[in-house]
């Protein structure tokens, strides 16, 4: 496990929020955080979906409960679009269901203690989704809330090209990787400063280069099938193509081009992880759970 990191994740999607404890605080990783709640007597499930800006595999998922509003289970489930160029709208993603977390009702420690709970995963993911059930029910929670002080996902990033099944470009993949973490970083600092406007802009750069890299897979194909047809012509434009999308993105020279908002890389203290107790390791259920 030693090889893990912590990988970083935004929110895109939720059911509900208690305005006192929002789903940003899901974003900060560390005893700060206040943790996020349910609105008060809310449906069931809750729901909660998060993307990573690189395709990611998970190994590790570490979900810090409240202490008294508690989800009786927590479902998981994770998104890989078979084919980045053409991604479907969020609501219509087929999610693979990886199990679920049953969380104990804490009478035990009359409510005092927060259960965390840590479970080995394997899977490969651009979005995370937890669907939390309804609360188990207590004097403390008088208002039927379920909440989450902490989540955090350990694995490792990958290409887009790894992600999907095809072969990779080493000569892109690294320098594509690096410069969505410096972009990421910037947009966590800018949020961090409360400059939203900045944290949108960098969001737009985080899109586009992700759409370049995109292209540039698809073009490479391309090229490969034109020069296996002999389709020489075609080729050439192909390539020209490619060097041009790799100007905008890397410059002449293979450094970031500073025209697409190429900002300085975040300090190396980055996310660290949460100040908590060493978790207690149990295998997530597998009842019902899709084949893998």
């Amino acid at each position: 496990m030693s090889n893990l990191v912590n990988l970083k994740f935004e929110l895109v999607s939720f059911t509900s929020e208690d305005t006192s404890f929002p789903t940003s605080e899901l974003l900060k990783h560390g005893p700060q955080s206040k943790g996020w709640q349910s609105a008060r007597f809310q449906d069931y499930p809750q729901m909660l979906i998060f993307r990573y800006p690189v395709p990611v595999h998970i190994k590790q998922l570490q979900v810090l409960s409240h202490q008294s509003k508690i989800s009786s289970k927590i479902e998981i489930f994770t998104y890989i679009p078979e084919n980045p160029s053409k991604q479907p709208p969020l609501d219509q993603f087929k999610w693979k269901r990886l199990g679920y977390l049953s969380l104990d009702n804490n009478e035990k420690s009359n409510y005092q203690a927060r259960e965390l709970k840590s479970v080995f995963i394997d899977a490969k993911a651009s979005y995370l989704k937890l669907c939390l059930y309804k609360c188990h029910p207590n004097k403390h929670n008088m208002f039927n809330q379920v909440g989450l002080i902490a989540l955090n996902t350990l694995g490792t990033e990958l290409s887009d090209l790894i992600a999907y099944g095809k072969k990779v470009s080493l000569e892109l993949d690294p320098q594509a990787s690096e410069r969505i973490k410096v972009l990421m970083g910037a947009k966590e600092r800018a949020i961090a400063n409360e400059d939203f406007d900045e944290a949108k802009k960098i969001r737009e750069t985080i899109d586009r280069v992700q759409q370049m890299i995109q292209q540039l897979f698809i073009l490479e194909e391309r090229k490969k099938v034109a020069v296996n047809n002999e389709d020489y012509d075609s080729a050439k434009v192909l390539k020209i193509e490619i060097e041009r999308i790799k100007n905008a993105l890397f410059g002449g020279d293979n450094r970031p081009n500073t025209a697409l908002g190429m900002v300085r890389p975040a300090s190396k203290g980055g996310y660290n992880k949460p100040d908590y107790e060493p978790p207690v390791v149990l295998k997530i259920p597998r009842e019902n759970a899709e084949p893998q």
